[in-house]
C-alpha cells in the first residue's frame, strides 16, 4: 500500500495544525515523520489513520483517493495507528486487551464468541508474542505493567488485524536503547514484507539511523521529504551549523567549568543496596553517592535493574530491602536508613524538599484523565491560585495549550516539560529525574541541559537515573548499573 497527501491540511477555530502537507510513503519502507513539538506530525498521522478528517486536502491510497469519516473507515482498509499513549484497560490482563484489539470473530486471539470463557491464545498471538516481546506475560493485569509493556500489547493487538499500513506514534518513548534497535529490526522485517510502515519520532539520532525516508515537518507545514537518510544528515547539519543549533545533544552546553555551591558535600548516598522483586529486575549490590552542587547520573537499561532503582531511591519499592540510605539536609543533619525499616518513603524525599520525575510520566507524575490544569496544581492547596500557578508553569515551559485540555492531549516532550517546571516549583534542594530526555526534541534537550547546570551551580544536588542522550561531560560522577551492581566509571574529584 502506497499512501501520498496532496495539500492536506487541518483547521481549528484558533489554529491550523496542518497546511498543505504533500508527501509520499511508498510500500515496503519505513518512513519517519519528524520535528519539534507541536510540529503537525501526530495530527498527519491521524489524519491518515482516519482519526481525524481534513479540512481539505486529499489522501491516496495507490493512486485512488480515499475518504475517512473515522477510525474505522481506515481499519477497513488495513490501516493500523499504534497511539504513543494506548487506551488499555488497567483492570484487565495484556491477552485481555488484546482480544478487545483484535477482529469481532475472535479467532485470531484465542476467543470464542457467544461464550464466558477464554480458549489458550492462538497460535497466530503466540507467534507475535514471542516475536516481539517474549518477556511480556499474556496473564499479567495491565497496572502491573511498566509503559514498555503496555507499547507491546498494543503493538501485538494492532498486529493481529494483520495491517498493510502501521503507524506508530513515538514508539521508542518507553524504550530502552537496545529496545529501539530490536524494535526497529523487526519493523525492518515487516517493511521488506511490503508493509508500508510510519514512525513519528523526535529523535535525531533514530532519524538518521532506521528509516528509508524522512518528512521533516515545522509549525505544521511540510518543510522537505528527504529520501534518504543521509540526504536529512547532510541537511539536518548543515542548517544546524548555519544558524548555531545544536547538531547533538552533547554538545549542547559547554563542557563542565567549575562545581556549584557547596559542591563535593553528600546529599544522597546509598551503600549495598539490593532488593529481590517478583516481576523486576533484582537489584545486586548499588553504591552511589550524589552531592550537593553536582550533576551525578546512573547510565544503563531497565533490565539491569534500573526500574528497580527508580522504585528504591523514590520510595516506592514495596519488596524486601537491604541495605543502607543516608540523606544530609543543607544545614549538615545526616539521617541514615537501614532500607529493611521500609522508612524511605515518597513522603521522606518530598518532607526533605526533594522534587522527583519518574520515567513513567504518564501515570506515575500524570495521568491521561486528569486536566492540565489539575496536574500542574497539585501541590497548591488554596483553590483561588491554582489557576494561576498553572499559567505561570506553562509559561516557564513554553507552552501554549488550554489549562483545561487533559493531559491526553499532550504530547511526550510537552508533559515531560511541564512536569518538570512543577517539580521545581516546589523550590526542592535536590531532584532525582529518570530518563529526563525522553520525549524531548533536541532543542528541549539542550534547553534542559542548561537549566540542569544552573540549577548545580546553584547547589542543589541532582541525580540522573538512565542517563541517554545525556552529555555526561556535564557530570561531576557516572555510575553504570549492570546486572543489579553499580561501579563507578567517572568522578570528577578523582580525576
Amino acid at each position: 500500500m502506497t499512501i501520498e497527501t496532496r495539500s492536506l491540511t487541518k483547521a481549528y477555530p484558533l489554529k491550523t495544525a496542518l497546511k498543505d502537507v504533500s508527501i509520499l510513503l511508498e510500500e515496503g519502507k519505513i518512513h519517519a515523520l519528524v520535528g519539534e513539538n507541536g510540529a503537525g506530525k501526530s495530527t498527519l498521522a491521524n489524519l491518515i489513520a482516519g482519526s481525524l478528517v481534513p479540512s481539505s486536502g486529499t489522501i491516496l491510497i495507490d493512486g485512488r483517493e480515499a475518504a475517512f469519516s473515522c477510525a474505522a473507515d481506515a481499519l477497513a482498509r488495513n490501516i493500523v495507528l499504534v497511539r504513543q499513549r494506548p487506551l488499555l484497560s488497567e483492570s484487565l490482563s495484556a491477552w485481555e486487551n488484546i482480544i478487545l484489539k483484535t477482529p469481532a470473530d475472535g479467532k485470531r486471539s484465542g476467543f470464542r464468541p457467544g461464550s464466558f470463557f477464554l480458549k489458550a491464545p492462538s497460535d497466530e498471538l503466540m507467534q507475535l508474542k514471542d516475536f516481539w516481546c517474549p518477556a511480556l506475560n499474556l496473564k499479567a493485569k495491565v497496572r502491573d505493567l511498566g509503559g514498555n509493556m503496555r507499547f507491546y500489547i498494543s503493538l501485538i493487538g494492532s498486529l493481529m488485524r494483520r495491517p498493510v499500513c502501521l503507524i506508530l506514534d513515538e514508539p521508542s518513548a518507553f524504550l530502552s536503547v537496545e529496545e529501539r534497535r530490536i524494535l526497529y529490526e523487526k519493523l525492518r522485517d515487516y517493511a521488506s514484507g511490503g508493509m508500508n510502515v510510519i514512525v513519528i519520532t523526535h529523535s535525531y539520532s533514530e532519524a538518521v539511523s532506521y528509516p528509508d525516508s524522512i518528512s521533516l515537518l515545522k509549525d505544521g507545514q511540510l518543510v522537505r521529504q528527504f529520501m534518504s537518510r543521509e540526504e536529512y544528515k547532510a541537511y539536518y547539519q548543515a542548517s544546524a551549523s548555519a544558524s548555531g543549533t545544536v547538531q547533538d545533544t552533547r554538545q549542547a552546553v559547554p563542557a563542565y567549568t567549575h562545581p556549584g555551591s557547596g559542591a563535593g558535600r553528600p546529599c544522597l548516598r546509598l551503600e549495598g543496596a539490593s532488593v529481590r522483586s517478583r516481576n523486576k529486575p533484582a537489584l545486586l549490590n548499588a553504591t552511589l553517592t550524589a552531592c550537593y552542587g553536582e550533576i551525578t547520573a546512573v547510565t544503563g537499561v531497565k533490565e539491569a535493574a534500573m526500574e528497580t532503582l527508580e522504585d528504591l531511591l523514590t520510595g516506592l519499592e514495596d519488596e524486601k530491602e537491604n541495605g543502607l540510605f543516608s540523606f544530609t539536609d543543607c544545614s549538615g543533619k545526616e539521617e541514615e536508613l537501614q532500607l529493611s525499616s521500609k522508612k524511605l518513603s515518597a513522603s521522606f524525599i518530598r518532607n526533605r524538599k526533594g522534587a522527583v520525575v519518574p520515567s513513567d510520566k504518564t501515570f506515575r507524575a500524570s495521568n491521561p484523565g486528569l486536566s492540565i490544569l489539575q496536574m500542574l496544581s497539585v501541590y497548591e492547596k488554596k483553590e483561588a491560585d491554582r489557576e494561576a500557578l498553572a499559567r505561570r508553569l506553562a509559561a516557564q515551559a513554553d507552552i501554549t495549550i488550554d489549562l483545561h485540555e487533559s493531559c491526553a492531549a499532550l504530547s511526550g516532550g510537552m508533559l515531560q516539560r511541564l512536569i518538570l517546571a512543577r517539580e521545581l516549583s516546589t523550590s526542592p534542594d535536590f531532584l532525582i529525574l529518570c530518563n529526563p530526555m525522553h520525549g524531548l526534541d533536541i532543542d528541549s534537550q539542550g534547553r534542559l541541559c542548561r537549566q540542569l547546570e544552573q540549577l548545580a551551580a546553584q547547589g542543589k544536588a541532582i541525580l540522573l537515573l538512565g542517563a541517554e542522550d545525556f552529555p555526561l561531560s556535564l557530570c561531576s560522577r557516572v555510575y553504570s548499573l549492570e546486572s543489579g551492581m553499580t561501579r563507578l566509571v567517572f568522578s570528577r574529584e578523582a580525576a
